[in-house]
């Protein structure tokens, strides 16, 4: 495969998985775009960089989440920020009813505020990764990530509704 081959076919990978990537970095961001842009660049970086250690034994969208996540939890320890709530989310809205937007406010807060290997476990779960795709990427037994998923859910419908406090 020549050099302008294996650029076209990561582009295309990059653009078919873009809203992943742009997913994992709001996760890890403030909700700043500048932020946002700065990290998801340093995540298209890293995977230009391990592309060619990439031999399709997973999917794509598994290996572009790990290392996205893998990137994304190196820029914080290199910047050492403490991450605040987003009070303005730079991702798109998901619906335009108020008490819908509310809703999905409270729900996205309660994920930031979940440890990072359980908000890791959750997002990939709501991208559609299957329990062992999840488990692959986060070096777990499946029966493991299918338990936290369950312990994460009630804990997060705890937290939405109030019987838990929302604290990091």
């Amino acid at each position: 495969m020549t050099d302008k081959e294996k650029e076209n076919e990561f582009v295309a990978m990059i653009k078919q998985h873009e809203r992943l990537i742009l997913k994992v970095c709001a996760m890890y961001s403030d909700g700043r775009r500048w932020e946002l842009r700065d990290l998801y660049q340093d995540a298209v970086c890293a995977l230009w960089e391990s592309y060619g250690s990439f031999k399709g034994d997973s999917k794509p969208s598994t290996w572009i989440y790990a290392v996205t996540r893998y990137t994304m939890l190196n820029q914080m320890r290199k910047r050492r920020v403490e991450f605040e709530r987003q009070e303005d989310s730079d991702v798109e809205q998901l619906a335009q009813d108020d008490s819908v937007d509310r809703m999905l406010e409270e729900v996205r807060e309660a994920v930031a505020l979940l440890p990072a290997d359980e908000r890791d476990i959750f997002i990939m779960w709501m991208e559609g990764f299957k329990t062992g795709e999840i488990a692959e990427v986060m070096s777990m037994t499946y029966g493991n990530v299918a338990i936290k998923l369950t312990r994460i859910k009630v804990k997060l419908r705890k937290m939405v509704n109030g019987d838990i406090q929302k604290t990091r």
